[in-house]
């Protein structure tokens, strides 16, 4: 995709000081060591005002660019949740509606009562594999039975944690925020279209919006331009949870299988905070953007990781903004009610409703906590000073 032509911060009511504050703070990060690579892209009102690209594509030293593709992680959950609600208003996904009329290989563990709903809002009652390194040991043990004819191996891992949920509360009661959620989401997308999460969001979302790069299964055509990680970096080539390789890049994953440009995922969050359309193109209803932008959890307290969160304030894709933020992930100047999603590896993107802004940052991250928190990331502090820069 084609990045919107620049214009001059004070033509959209922000201090052009205060954005190239914003500029020298993504540079300098990258000079000093902080990451190798970060890209920041920021609009307001559908212009944008600061389009940085610093460092490298991959250890070889390639420049790294705007249209370079990133596995975004958990920050695809909101383009899993988009395809879900396309769904929901052709009327073949339910939100209220039981998951076990979808999966009913969750009949026989005691979630019968687990809607859609729950699991859009992470709210199905679950431990989270995150937090337990459930998945970790998974993996290391190797203690899953062979992926069957067609299944990719980490859609296969995923499932198998996803079907054999550890409950722990009722649902509804708090939330867990688990992969699981949107694991199995992705499986329901594919029973009730017949096909990929990939071909589904493509013509769903990824294809109205002429995302060209984009994808949730990468193609040989796209491949160079995947950003890689050095050894040694977390979710490098070498780390355990990676996301780099033939079995990532060909998983059809909807808790973490997204490929995406910076500019591509702004154009994802202008549709959002355009009410649905996008590209000249009405991809979601008013209502489906409402509901994902709305918190549909509200008094209910999260697990966030190692975090014990008040009110967990998620929507269905998004979290929402409130008074209780997450740990490295949300600035404080970010005024309420505006969403974003984090994924892990140093992706955030947010939308400003109140001053119509759309921001995208991306880094590869280089040091995280033992629960994968972006340590040495500066995606918050972007944000705050973004928020900052907005003079009118």
């Amino acid at each position: 995709m084609t990045l919107p032509e620049m214009v001059s911060a004070g033509s959209v009511g922000m201090s052009a000081e205060r954005v190239g504050w914003a500029r020298d703070m993504v540079h300098r990060h990258v000079e000093t060591g902080g990451s190798p690579s970060a890209v920041a892209i920021v609009a307001r009102r559908g212009q944008v005002v600061l389009a940085e690209a610093v460092g490298v594509q991959r250890p070889d030293g390639k420049a790294l660019h705007l249209d370079h593709m990133w596995p975004i992680a958990s920050a695809g959950k909101p383009l899993t949740a988009a395809v879900v609600m396309s769904l929901v208003e052709e009327g073949l996904i339910g939100i209220a509606q039981p998951v076990i009329d979808y999966l009913p290989e969750l009949r026989e563990t005691g979630n019968d009562e687990v809607l859609v709903h729950h699991l859009l809002t992470h709210t199905a009652g679950w431990e989270s594999a995150l937090r337990t390194h459930r998945l970790e040991n998974l993996i290391e043990a190797g203690d899953f039975p062979a992926a069957p004819p067609g299944r990719n191996l980490v859609e296969h891992v995923f499932l198998s944690l996803a079907f054999d949920p550890v409950k722990v509360s009722e649902p509804g009661e708090q939330m867990d925020y688990d992969n699981s959620h949107y694991t199995l989401l992705a499986e329901i997308v594919r029973r009730v279209t017949g096909g990929t999460l990939d071909a589904a969001m493509r013509a769903r979302v990824i294809d109205p919006l002429g995302m060209s790069d984009s994808a949730v299964i990468v193609g040989e055509a796209l491949q160079p331009k995947l950003v890689k990680r050095a050894e040694g970096l977390p979710f490098g080539p070498d780390a355990m949870a990676s996301f780099e390789g033939e079995a990532w890049e060909s998983a059809d994953s909807g808790a973490g299988g997204v490929h995406t440009s910076p500019c591509d995922l702004l154009t994802f969050g202008q549709m959002i905070l355009n009410g649905g359309v996008g590209n000249g193109e009405r991809v979601l209803s008013p209502g489906s953007v409402r509901s994902m932008a709305t918190n549909q959890i509200p008094g209910v307290p999260a697990i966030f990781l190692a975090n014990l969160i008040p009110e967990g304030s998620w929507g269905y894709g998004f979290t929402v903004v409130t008074e209780w933020p997450y740990p490295y992930f949300a600035g404080g100047l970010v005024p309420l009610g505006s969403v974003m999603h984090p994924g892990a590896g140093g992706v955030v993107y947010w939308i400003d409703f109140r001053h119509e802004i759309v921001g995208v940052f991306f880094e590869v991250i280089t040091e995280v906590s033992e629960f994968m928190e972006p340590v040495s990331g500066i995606g918050h502090r972007l944000q705050d000073v973004i928020t900052g820069a907005v003079v009118e």
